[in-house]
């Protein structure tokens, strides 16, 4: 088995700005939290079809996944870049 070629020439850099990088990790956490919000609201949906939570339970759990949603909303619209011009 031979070695693959050892690549000559200048190391490869990542011109990487700050900014972007913060961008990209900020999009990275919503979309996760946004997943963690949809399976919350798909466990919950199970629970009342299987008629384990009282009538307070599911409002109570109601406004909470509300509450969720707007304060996903709010970040997003917080951390979201705008766009630059060139």
């Amino acid at each position: 088995m031979t070695a693959a070629p050892r690549r000559t020439g200048p190391p490869l850099r990542v011109d990487l700005d700050a900014e972007d990088v913060g961008a990209a990790f900020a999009q990275l956490v919503l979309t996760v939290m946004e997943l963690v919000r949809e399976l919350l609201e798909r466990q919950a949906l199970r629970r009342v079809e299987a008629g384990d939570l009282t009538d307070e339970q599911i409002e109570r759990l109601g406004c909470a996944l509300r509450d969720i949603a707007a304060q996903l909303d709010e970040l997003r619209t917080t951390v979201t870049p705008t766009r630059r011009n060139p």
